[in-house]
């Protein structure tokens, strides 16, 4: 590695990975320290008023502190390290390790605020409102998420150029078509399925802790939803023919078709979905940019008469990109053609 990337490796690892483990030791130290003064059980869980309405075991809290503000933190840094290590440059990468400790600080300043603020009494129904630990864990977190992004050097992201294709050529009336079939990468998927264990962990924990129904069934919801996104965002297949560009999910939906008509410019680029998308998956990116993007690799970027563009990672690119330029301008010659008529 170069200095340049052994000092960014560095900064992020020390944002995204030491940082959030010294402040959550920390936080589980203090209810340690805690533990023989606090109800058995205690409030997990408050109500829209504020006051306690769940109730677990003493040791529930710091078993929920380290499974949440240290997973999460824990499996971004490990799935983004490497691609610093390649020498990956891009915003996303250090909003990552901020975001990282600033979910480290919020989660472990508000659950282990909220424990100890139990301490003395007799019973935890009794426990104080919760807006207070509240207040100060989104503070808490903001003023990291801040440090964190302070702390990372800057990253600059420069985009590979448009990689040459053999022009292809179409006889009037000439029919083709282009089909390929693109999966997410590995490290998407462990990113994804990582989410679907965490979510799910959170779920099987509000319902030990006591949490009222709604609360049960929320998270339920919320990770079956996760499910069924990750399910259809997973496989997708590409098809280039008369009909323009075509991305489909292996199950229907989300389903993209660029139109020739819409066809101002398509080329074979070299996509990186981390720098220039913020992640894997359907993606929304800066100055209009939308794509499919589940991979680092080679991909058809396809320039919109509206002027945003939409980008699909996928497999020989050039060859779809260029059938995708000679259909569009015959179907433009077509257009001419008509209209002088």
């Amino acid at each position: 590695m170069t200095a340049d990337t052994r000092r960014i490796v560095r900064r992020f690892a020390l944002v995204a990975i030491v940082l959030p483990a010294v402040i959550v030791v920390a936080g589980s130290a203090v209810m340690l320290v805690a533990w023989p003064a606090l109800p058995d059980p205690v409030a997990t869980h408050w109500g829209a008023d504020g006051s306690p309405d769940g109730f677990g075991p003493v040791w529930l809290p710091v078993v929920v502190l380290a499974v949440t503000a240290l997973g999460l933190p824990l499996l971004l840094a490990l799935l983004t390290l490497p691609a610093l290590r390649r020498g990956d440059r891009g915003v996303a990468y250090r909003i990552l390790g901020a975001v990282a400790l600033g979910l480290a600080t919020f989660l472990t300043v508000l659950v282990t605020v909220s424990t100890v603020r139990q301490a003395g009494l007799a019973d935890a129904v009794d426990g104080p409102a919760i807006w207070l630990p509240v207040a100060g864990a989104v503070l808490a977190g903001a003023a990291a998420i801040a440090a964190g992004w302070f702390v990372q050097p800057r990253q600059r992201f420069d985009s590979t150029p448009s990689a040459a294709a053999v022009p292809t050529v179409l006889s009037p009336g000439e029919r083709a078509a282009w089909l390929q079939r693109v999966a997410i990468s590995r490290g998407g998927a462990i990113l994804l399925c990582g989410a679907i264990v965490l979510m799910l962990a959170i779920s099987v924990m509000t319902a030990l802790a006591g949490a009222d129904t709604a609360a049960v069934w929320t998270c339920a919801g919320v990770t079956v939803l996760l499910v069924v996104l990750v399910g259809t965002n997973v496989v997708f297949h590409v098809r280039v023919d008369a009909d323009g560009l075509t991305v489909a999910s292996t199950f229907g939906w989300p389903r993209v078709r660029v139109p020739l008509a819409d066809v101002r410019h398509a080329a074979a680029v070299e996509v990186n979905p981390m720098a220039e998308f913020g992640g894997w998956g359907v993606r929304w990116g800066p100055a209009g940019k939308f794509g499919v993007v589940l991979r680092t690799g080679p991909g058809i970027e396809v320039r919109r008469r509206s002027g945003k563009t939409f980008t699909v990672t996928v497999d020989d690119a050039e060859t779809g990109a260029a059938l995708l330029t000679a259909l569009a301008d015959r179907e433009a010659q077509v257009r001419a053609g008509e209209s002088h008529r």
